[in-house]
């Protein structure tokens, strides 16, 4: 055996037409030599044709593989994509949680702080009702003589008015509806 690997003839970039020609059964030679150079010769023959045939299955299988790569690749590629989409989602979704509960805080001290304004401002009305309804004794007493001494006024100008709008009407059988008398007559109370 030699130490060359394989003869050039034999290589991948060799073509058939650098072989003798086949035609299936035997080579076809110019000069008839020995059958067992014949066989041989054939046994090249068949064995550069299995050889070109495994060959293109090698190409075919390269290229499958190719393709198989190319798939797990954009599968790989595609299910991290989906990760990656998954980590974005869940990190904006803890930032919303995050920025939730900081409105809710916010929300929180200002509707404290606001009850405590209202409860102070309360306080305060409360305080000045109480400071000005607690007048002193006399100053109640003056304000209620005051009022009955309206209402008597009052009551006595309700009589004048009466009185002068029986003398207005025309008819003298008519009564009056405020005061429920005759016209012409004065009420004495």
């Amino acid at each position: 055996m030699s130490s060359n690997p394989i003869d050039p003839r034999f290589s991948s970039a060799s073509s058939s037409s650098d072989l003798p020609p086949f035609n299936g059964n035997s080579l076809d030679f110019t000069s008839h030599e020995d059958p067992a150079v014949e066989s041989a010769s054939s046994e090249l023959g068949s064995i550069a044709g299995a050889i070109e045939t495994l060959q293109n299955r090698l190409a075919q299988a390269q290229d499958q593989l190719n393709n198989v790569a190319a798939v797990q690749t954009s599968e790989y590629e595609i299910g991290r994509l989906f990760v990656e989409a998954q980590r974005f989602s869940e990190a904006s979704l803890s930032k919303l949680e995050i920025q939730i509960q900081e409105i809710l805080i916010e929300a929180e001290a200002k509707a404290a702080e606001i009850l405590r304004e209202a409860t102070e401002e309360a306080a305060e009305i409360r305080r000045r009702a109480q400071q000005s309804s607690s007048l002193p004794n006399r100053t109640a007493q003056e304000v209620q003589a005051a009022i009955v001494g309206f209402a008597s006024v009052n009551s006595e100008l309700v009589r004048e008015l009466a009185a002068l709008s029986d003398m207005l009407t025309p008819s003298t059988e008519h009564q009056s509806p405020a005061m429920g008398r005759t016209p012409g007559t004065v009420n004495s109370q």
